[in-house]
């Protein structure tokens, strides 16, 4: 069972896939969807990055707040670059679906993160989450695979017991926690970073039951070696970081910046 906080989209038609068809003639374009996050404003983020992106090179941004819309434009075997979680990177590739790497997004230098299950001082060990609430962002089905990899084989039961509460961004988590909205929260180590700059007396009231594997940060990949538009493309999204707008856009992905896979 799942509590959803409400969030409202607005402009169905730059999530659900109809616009990309409609442009199909244009250059390369960059589609984008992340399960690790809510974001509540698509209207925003394609405006942005397509006036940046079309000012450098006539390309488009194309995001998607569905999963299953996202897929199918990768299965049809389009080209141009796709920006997805490593997280659903991974899902796609057990698949078979043979993406790979271009770049990797930094925030702050790094480019991987972990999720740490964070809990107030009511909740002692792992099993005394049984029948609470644990606030997350992201899709139902991306939290459920990250609280199922934090409490391992050994406390996987728990997992039908426990409800999760859905919300925008990370640091909306850890603040239900401090608000009496759930027992718990999943969030980045960088979410818990902000909550101890502003909140510090609430961040001292959590703790840490575990955390998952370090994982890479956003990804743009493609579906084969990228072509000599795909390329240009590529290195427009690398180069964002050093001009003012780009450095905005980058920031509705929550990110800072792009860094080739070494």
């Amino acid at each position: 069972m799942k509590r959803i906080l409400p969030v409202f989209f607005i402009f169905s038609v730059f999530i659900t896939g109809s616009y990309w068809s409609a442009h199909s003639n244009v250059g390369s374009i960059i589609y984008f969807y992340n399960p690790e996050t809510n974001i509540n404003n698509f209207a925003t983020l394609k405006t942005a990055f397509d006036t940046y992106l079309v000012n450098h090179g006539g390309y488009y941004f194309q995001p998607f707040d569905d999963r299953k819309n996202f897929e199918a434009v990768i299965q049809e075997k389009k080209g141009d670059i796709y920006l997805l979680s490593s997280w659903h990177l991974k899902e796609l590739q057990r698949k078979h679906i043979p993406l790979e790497i271009a770049l990797i997004a930094t925030s702050k230098g790094n480019t991987m993160q972990r999720k740490v299950l964070s809990a107030n001082k009511d909740i002692a060990t792992i099993d005394m989450l049984k029948n609470t609430v644990v606030a997350a962002a992201g899709s139902e089905e991306y939290v459920h695979s990250i609280l199922k990899q934090i409490l391992g084989k050994e406390h996987e039961e728990l997992l039908k017991d426990i409800k999760i509460l859905i919300v925008p961004k990370d640091i909306d988590a850890v603040l239900a926690v401090g608000f009496g909205m759930a027992s718990a929260a999943i969030s980045a180590e960088s979410g818990l970073e902000k909550l101890a700059m502003f909140n510090p007396n609430h961040f001292r009231e959590l703790h840490s039951l575990g955390s998952s594997e370090k994982d890479y940060l956003l990804i743009a990949a493609t579906l084969k070696k990228p072509n000599q538009q795909e390329e240009q493309l590529l290195e427009v999204l690398r180069k964002m970081s050093e001009a003012d707008a780009g450095k905005e856009n980058l920031k509705l992905l929550g990110i800072d910046g792009w860094r080739t896979l070494k």
